[in-house]
């Protein structure tokens, strides 16, 4: 089973969507993706992972800090999240609010996730204190 990795490289965000581009060149054509609703964490990377699924393999969307703004939109507007991809395929990131929420109250506070993603979470998704 293959994996192939995509890394989001810009986000642009709408009236209700927020929109996570990516660099898709080297997807096959008429390659059918189905969200997963899962995410995972690259503490080495600093990014979020989501999984997208084919019928044989996954496809790993990294989303690194700097679009992670984009994501705090996503769990704070209630924003729908979308991927494009360059041949205009967009994907629902379905589950991606729920994983998030999950993923950063867990990290918070949290260095099993080593002190740079600890603090980078806590810097950009914790509220902000009066």
């Amino acid at each position: 089973m293959m994996t192939t990795r995509l890394e989001v490289t810009s986000t642009e965000i709408q009236d209700n969507i927020i929109q996570f581009n990516t660099n898709s060149e080297n997807l096959p054509e008429n390659l059918t993706l189905e969200p997963s609703g899962q995410v995972l964490v690259d503490s080495d990377s600093l990014s979020f992972i989501y999984i997208l699924e084919t019928d044989d393999s996954f496809i790993y969307v990294s989303i690194p800090k700097d679009h992670w703004t984009g994501l705090k939109k996503v769990m704070e507007e209630e924003k729908e999240a979308v991927l494009n991809l360059s041949d205009h395929q967009t994907i629902s990131l379905k589950g991606l609010k729920d994983e998030m929420d999950y993923l950063t109250q867990n990290i918070s506070g949290n260095a099993n996730y080593g002190s740079e993603m600890m603090s980078s979470v806590e810097e950009i998704f914790q509220p902000e204190k009066d």
